[in-house]
């Protein structure tokens, strides 16, 4: 780790279940502290041991890590093709093992190297960049109501009320057909703070409040706040109206600590709040 940087994981079992089926893991490579990789990974909820989806996609991506060279690292166009790759055959070990429709995972991943920044997602944990007090989410959540904010029916922190909104369109175990990454590249020098998610944080979190925690707690302790916010904090939330006028369809208002809450920082020396 760099000088005065901040590489942390933090999760919570929350209030209501009974395991904890999110993994996550934050490294740096040997060869060059500079290089890391971040990674979260939420076990579906309702199916038998997504625990066991998530711990060994996110050990096995840390094996794959550590197997890599330096130079390969820092090859982004091969980095990418090479992430697609262990995606995939993690996906079809998963099925040939379990069998199809019994067990899977999201995972998002941030691997630094020297230069840039790839990310990778399957499902709907997310990843947000921070500089210059604006905080941008750089993934897209594969779920059901996603295309809703997409199309601009609806605000994005409106999602979090649809009683279909875990339902994810896309992760890494169910079935070989159904496993489809999506990769961002960042430049190293757009961002001073790095953050991975599971919806166990950002069902109960906006990212009006991820922002202020980010902004006002100490660096050390961001990541703190946020999963304790999310699990032992009310935060208020109610249906909007224009939700109950304009669709005819159940709603829910989240539940503090209603599921298992996990991040991953990355802070730069260059951060500062």
């Amino acid at each position: 780790m760099n000088i005065n940087s901040i590489l942390q994981v933090k999760t919570d079992i929350g209030l209501l279940r009974k395991k904890n089926e999110d993994s996550a893991i934050a490294l740096s490579h040997p060869q060059d502290f500079s290089i890391k990789l971040l990674a979260v990974a939420d076990g579906m909820g309702g199916r038998s041991y997504g625990e066991v989806a998530s711990s060994l996609v996110t050990l096995e991506l840390e094996n794959w890590f550590f197997s890599k060279s330096c130079r390969e690292l820092n090859d982004t166009r091969y980095i990418i093709l090479d992430m697609e790759k262990f995606v995939q055959e993690k996906n079809r070990e998963l099925v040939q093992k379990y069998g199809s429709n019994c067990l899977g995972t999201t995972l998002t991943v941030a691997l630094i190297n020297n230069y840039q920044t790839v990310v990778l997602n399957v499902g709907d944990s997310r990843c947000y960049s921070y500089a210059n007090n604006c905080l941008i989410q750089i993934t897209e959540d594969d779920s059901d109501v996603w295309s809703y904010y997409k199309s601009g029916r609806v605000g994005k922190e409106d999602l979090r009320y649809f009683s279909t909104s875990n339902l994810i369109t896309t992760c890494v175990g169910l079935d070989n057909d159904f496993c489809h990454c999506k990769f961002k590249v960042l430049d190293n020098r757009s961002y001073s703070l790095l953050l991975l998610l599971t919806d166990g944080v950002t069902d109960l979190l906006t990212d009006y409040k991820i922002q202020f925690i980010i902004e006002d707690a100490p660096k050390e302790k961001i990541l703190d706040q946020l999963i304790y916010e999310a699990v032992y904090v009310n935060q208020r939330l109610s249906v909007p109206n224009r939700l109950v006028q304009n669709f005819l369809e159940p709603f829910i208002i989240p539940r503090k600590g209603k599921d298992n809450a996990t991040g991953v920082i990355f802070i730069s020396k260059y951060f500062d709040n």
